[in-house]
């Protein structure tokens, strides 16, 4: 591992939601309704007509930053929002906020949260393609992507999750795995440094096919090809391989509604011995609605790009249950990441 960790390059990677969440909120009017009254993220988004989705991330992003608590799943506002976000405040900074509405670098992220706080959220399993077809995950979602654009998303997928995936496999429990099927692999960096720390492990990278074509290489070039191999499908729609005792996904449910992400559950359940397991990496939200900033950023960005949220490990574990696991658990593998985990009876 590094000598330090990258949750400062996180931070800065994110921090560019942090304030759009503040100015959408202000001009739909959500910390003022928040004033009024308290609500929970779904009672807020019915007295508001807003989606679930986009407006639980907003709720998480403002209370991380302190413009909001959250107690028993309820949000009230705090007294900086009083003072200085509250129209009825002689200390208003309407105008200031009113102003970076407009800024052009500001504009196109407020507008991106704005559409998704007023859209209605998804409810497919299999997903649909975006609006115009051009989001981040509309190449998975149509199950097909070029070549040069699958170069892009594995060098992008490789350097984020570089140390990440070091940590999951120094201090995730994979010991006693013998087969394991890594969906939506990207370059197989978590692949590869499992099979580096487990000799008796065997994984598959199930990706596109333009995306196994440069995992193949990072794999070879790693030294594990004799343990690590690729299979091209569409995660979707295609049977997955069965016979495996563990199933694992990397930044892949934050990606998709929650009906797609059972759907993946319910995949994973089958390409499962009994006794297996799933195993789900990713940047959790506390619990208790309050952050943390890097997992609540991660889910604004979410929101404006795809059709998809950032999770708790409630929510998970709800997943995880309606799909048929049990004894749902989390670890944490790194600074800002950890791998839940359930079982197949």
């Amino acid at each position: 591992m590094p000598p330090s960790d990258a949750s400062i390059l996180w931070e800065s990677y994110l921090s560019p939601y942090w304030f759009p969440s503040l100015l959408v909120a202000d001009e739909l009017g959500i910390l003022t309704s928040l004033a009024e009254a308290p609500a929970g993220v779904d009672e807020l988004a019915r007295r508001m007509d807003l989606s679930p989705r986009g407006v639980g991330a907003v709720l998480a992003m403002l209370a991380s930053l302190g413009y909001l608590s959250a107690r028993d799943g309820r949000y009230a506002i705090t007294d900086t929002t009083r003072s200085y976000v509250l129209p009825e405040s002689p200390y208003y900074w309407g105008g200031l906020l009113a102003a970076n509405r407009r800024n052009r670098h500001l504009a196109p992220l407020c507008d991106s949260l704005r559409t998704a706080l007023v859209t209605p959220d998804p409810d497919e399993a299999i997903p649909a393609l975006s609006t115009d077809g051009s989001g981040n995950s509309d190449a998975w979602a149509r199950g097909e992507m070029g070549l040069d654009a699958a170069r892009g998303v594995a060098a992008y997928m490789h350097s984020h999750s570089a140390t990440a995936a070091i940590g999951v496999a120094q201090n995730g429990d994979f010991s006693s795995v013998r087969r394991l099927l890594d969906v939506g692999g990207g370059s197989g960096v978590f692949s590869i440094e499992l099979a580096k720390a487990h000799p008796d492990l065997r994984c598959t990278v199930l990706e596109l096919a333009s995306v196994c074509h440069w995992a193949q290489q990072y794999i070879e070039d790693a030294g594990v090809a004799d343990r690590v191999d690729t299979v091209a499908l569409d995660m979707f729609r295609q049977p997955w391989p069965t016979g495996n005792n563990a199933v694992f996904f990397s930044n892949i449910f934050h990606d998709w509604a929650t009906p797609t992400c059972l759907e993946l559950c319910r995949r994973a359940f089958a390409a499962l011995e009994p006794g297996g397991t799933i195993n789900v990496h990713e940047m959790l939200l506390d619990d208790d609605g309050n952050g943390p900033r890097e997992a609540a950023a991660f889910g604004v960005h979410m929101v404006t790009g795809t059709r998809g949220q950032h999770r708790s490990f409630s929510d998970l574990r709800t997943l995880f249950s309606e799909a048929g696991f049990v004894d749902a658990e989390w670890r944490s593998t790194s600074p800002l990441f950890s791998v839940v985990r359930a079982y197949k009876p």
